[in-house]
């Protein structure tokens, strides 16, 4: 026997809004710099030195008093008496004088009394002088101290998602551990008597399980740890069981399939009867047949089994669910680009467009929600807002980046 329909669909800011409304900031942890790369930041990090914590030589060359170069040329050299020579890591024994340099290695510390730095290409050594070919002004070449980071500036701000090139500030200016979010755990599995796992025979009417694969590797992508349960049967008690050991473990428990209105499609009954059902059935396209509800504290979330419909519902309210939770800021990346094609939109429902870029064009590349090929092919997708009937070819539109 068929369900009766949705009724009135929720719209996807109002079925966000509740699930944020569940969200709960997970807890800070330490970690090494060496364990902390797509970790998110819990707190403002300061640099307690300068970096560089000295003037230090911009070249191979020798540090001089720039005003005694002033007058040279390729045709009058000025002659500088060498006091000595200044390796990377070493500092200088003495004071240069008006009149004289020192040799310096690229990254070497400025001594005392030289205000720039002639590269050697422009120099010639000649016993104890060197003969200076062009002149340079003062601070030429030289990497000022602090000129990179100053004492007592935000080197990061709390939210941030470390990359290498943030762990390189962080280790800049001394620091080897970091106070980060402590990663969302999610539990994720796979309703449906057709699906069986990729590498087993593919009898008459099975599919293989796609989403297990693609909704991990979005969710661990997001910076979440996932376990994945695998596959379980269209029954009341399989599902039952599953949110019950999920919630005694992870933050948040996902599942596709069973979520629409056949007779084999349980989530809203068993969210309803181990919690509160949040919403069924959401306004986008695709990926109306959306079920969420909290269970023991937990938020429990029921994709459609469909794999575009799957994984887009991942970006649009699982993402902004985990920025929440962890405090994060740059997750998601954007571009902008024309829309290469009249798109035709329905309104009251939110669409997702995937797009394959091209240059400076978007190209629709939707072809169903069963087909994985659609994402396959895409760069991102572009938001059609419910209001919205039409998008005209042109239009200038902002690409969510997968």
């Amino acid at each position: 026997m068929v369900k009766e329909g949705f009724g009135e669909l929720i719209d996807l800011e109002t079925a966000l809004q509740l699930l944020l409304s569940h969200a709960r900031t997970l807890p800070s942890e330490e970690a090494p710099l060496s364990r902390a790369r797509a970790r998110v930041l819990a707190q403002n990090v300061s640099a307690k030195i300068d970096v560089p914590h000295f003037d230090r030589s911009a070249m191979d060359g020798f540090a001089v008093v720039a005003s005694d170069t002033f007058s040279a040329s390729q045709n009058s050299p000025v002659a500088l008496t060498l006091r000595e020579s200044i390796a990377c890591g070493e500092i200088a024994r003495r004071r240069v004088l008006r009149g004289s340099c020192a040799e310096i290695a690229t990254g070497g510390a400025m001594p005392s009394g030289v205000d720039a730095v002639v590269m050697v290409e422009n120099t010639q050594v000649e016993g104890k002088k060197v003969l200076v070919y062009k002149s340079v002004a003062p601070r030429t070449n030289v990497v000022a101290r602090g000129s990179d980071i100053r004492k007592g500036e935000t080197v990061l701000q709390k939210g941030t998602v470390l990359t290498p090139a943030h762990l390189g500030a962080l280790a800049a200016v001394g620091i080897t551990t970091v106070s980060v979010r402590r990663r969302v755990k999610v539990v994720l599995f796979s309703t449906g008597s057709e699906i069986v796992a990729p590498g087993k025979r593919l009898g008459r009417g099975k599919v293989f399980n796609i989403n297990s694969v693609t909704l991990r590797a979005a969710l661990e992508e997001l910076g979440c740890e996932v376990e994945d349960y695998g596959v379980v049967k269209d029954t009341e008690r399989e599902i039952t069981r599953l949110v019950l050991k999920g919630v005694r473990s992870a933050d948040i428990v996902i599942f596709s399939g069973g979520s629409s209105l056949g007779r084999s499609d349980l989530a809203p009954e068993v969210l309803g009867k181990l919690g509160s059902l949040l919403f069924h059935g959401i306004a986008v396209k695709p990926g109306k047949p959306t079920v969420a509800g909290v269970v023991r504290g937990k938020i429990v979330i029921g994709l459609p089994g469909y794999p575009v419909s799957a994984l887009s519902n991942v970006y649009i309210l699982v993402a902004p669910l985990i920025e929440r939770m962890t405090g994060a800021t740059g997750i998601t990346r954007f571009t902008r680009a024309m829309l290469a094609q009249k798109v035709a939109s329905t309104v009251g429902r939110y669409e997702f467009l995937p797009v394959r870029l091209e240059g400076e064009f978007a190209h629709p590349v939707m072809r169903g929600s069963s087909a994985i090929t659609t994402l396959a092919r895409a760069h991102g997708f572009v938001e059609i807002p419910e209001n919205v009937e039409v998008v005209e070819k042109g239009t200038p539109v902002t690409v969510r980046l997968f």
